[in-house]
């Protein structure tokens, strides 16, 4: 699953990232028109407020959405704490997401994510996830109008199985797409769910970082610092 992600970019790294791809599908951007970050979170946590991009008409939209999807029907908002990821494999099956799928796909830009190693249940290893080509994440998910919220919609991260760069961290990660890709499982008349397969996903790479990130009450920029940790092999301090 993906529980903890960073947003920390501006406007301009945004257009130059997916303006590109937009065109190509013969779509617009719209983008807020203001100076400094379009959104700067190192502790991005469920039920935080984030800007996600989804097609309105010809148009590619940044809107704000809350992160825990609370359907439509949904009478309390505490649902969104069990809805922060959909799995891939059974999103068309399971009823909170299955109607979702033709018209609320949407996209989550990341500066990465935050996985833990489990092995050692007294001692999870926190590690930040980017993608080793450094480009910004662009993270598939699926929204819900959401009206008993101030936020009126929200959202959940679609994840699948995790491929060789991250499995030795956790089994699960985001769907993640390059930006053609990405203008594809917005726009697309019909879901295209053949981009869930991991050869079309870019790959990982991973850095070992502070526990301090298993505070949601942090959030600085020096929680995506490497740490040093001690070489088993070699007694040495080396940087992930």
């Amino acid at each position: 699953m993906c529980g903890r992600f960073v947003g920390n970019f501006n406007t301009q790294e945004l257009i130059v990232e997916v303006g590109s791809a937009i065109d190509a599908f013969g779509l617009t951007l719209r983008v807020p028109e203001f100076d400094g970050p379009l959104v700067q979170n190192f502790n991005v946590a469920p039920t935080h407020v984030v800007p996600i991009l989804r097609v309105i008409g010809s148009e590619v939209v940044v809107d704000v959405m809350r992160w825990g999807l609370i359907p439509v029907w949904a009478k309390d908002p505490n649902i969104g704490a069990k809805m922060i990821n959909a799995r891939s494999e059974t999103i068309t099956e399971k009823p909170s997401f299955k109607g979702l799928v033709p018209g609320h796909r949407c996209i989550v830009p990341m500066s990465g994510f935050y996985e833990w190693n489990r092995e050692n249940p007294k001692a999870k290893v926190p590690y930040f996830v980017t993608r080793s080509d450094g480009h910004l994440m662009l993270g598939a998910g699926i929204w819900s109008d959401s009206p008993i919220v101030e936020e009126a919609r929200t959202f959940s991260l679609i994840t699948r199985d995790s491929v060789e760069d991250l499995s030795s961290v956790h089994d699960r990660s985001p769907v993640e797409f390059n930006a053609q890709e990405a203008v594809e499982w917005m726009s697309a008349a019909q879901a295209p769910l053949e981009l869930f397969v991991p050869d079309h996903q870019p790959r990982f790479s991973t850095l070992q970082v502070s526990t301090r990130v298993n505070s949601v009450r942090n959030n600085d920029s020096g929680l995506i610092n490497p740490v040093e940790v001690e070489d088993d092999n070699f007694g040495e301090l080396r940087l992930f």
